[in-house]
């Protein structure tokens, strides 16, 4: 939803608020590119770190629009 909201498709919360957001949902995704590329398990560093690039850069463009 809060997504959406930034992006201008429903008018939910504050634009301040769905700009911090997304503000905080790329980093969330940043940081998880790094804990999945250091962890031991094999599909975290190989399926979740390339995933969690793909959707920081999403989350980006949605931070940036």
């Amino acid at each position: 939803m809060l997504a959406l909201d930034r992006a201008g498709a429903v008018d939910v919360v504050p634009d301040v608020v769905s700009t911090v957001g997304m503000w905080i949902v790329f980093a969330y995704f940043v940081l998880g590119i790094g804990m999945n590329a250091i962890s031991r398990s094999k599909p975290e560093r190989y399926t979740m770190a390339p995933l969690s690039a793909v959707l920081a850069l999403l989350s980006l463009l949605v931070a940036l629009g």
